[in-house]
């Protein structure tokens, strides 16, 4: 095992606790979306780049998008399988903190047909970090991005 693995077994002990099954949110030190790939991998789930899916096709109208309909899209997916949803902040950077706030919590409490993900850097401050289905991974040792990383996103 290499060092910089204890955050991704730290979230995989989170989610054996709950049997694999519902939302979780990974809280993450900062923007990286090769860990949210690791992470999917290390969970044997599907990585899922909501942006990329859902709202790049629309441009400027994608602020438009509600939240519910990205819980319907999600839901959607989620029938196929289980997901690391990637860039999920991209569609609440467009939304009031309340209305924020509000979908990070509630999308705790869906029964999803197979387990989402959610890795959060920038709106941590509007998740229910105590939650048992939150994981902070703020204080565990993250490997270190290089800039080869960055190009291959």
């Amino acid at each position: 095992m290499k060092a910089h693995d204890e955050w991704l077994n730290s979230v995989k002990k989170k989610y054996d606790e709950h049997l694999g099954q519902g939302g979780f949110q990974v809280l993450f030190p900062s923007y990286r979306p090769d860990m949210s790939k690791a992470l999917a991998n290390h969970l044997g789930l599907k990585f899922y780049d909501y942006r990329q899916a859902q709202m790049e096709s629309l441009a400027w109208e994608a602020a438009k998008m509600t939240l519910d309909y990205a819980t319907s899209a999600l839901l959607e997916e989620s029938a196929k399988s289980g997901l690391v949803v990637h860039n999920i902040e991209s569609l609440l950077a467009t939304k009031p903190e309340e209305e924020r706030k509000k979908w990070l919590e509630d999308f705790l409490g869906i029964n999803w047909p197979h387990p989402v993900v959610l890795p959060i850097s920038v709106y941590q401050g509007d998740t229910l970090e105590e939650h048992q289905r939150v994981c902070d991974i703020e204080l565990i040792p993250f490997a270190k991005e290089s800039f080869i990383m960055r190009l291959a996103m």
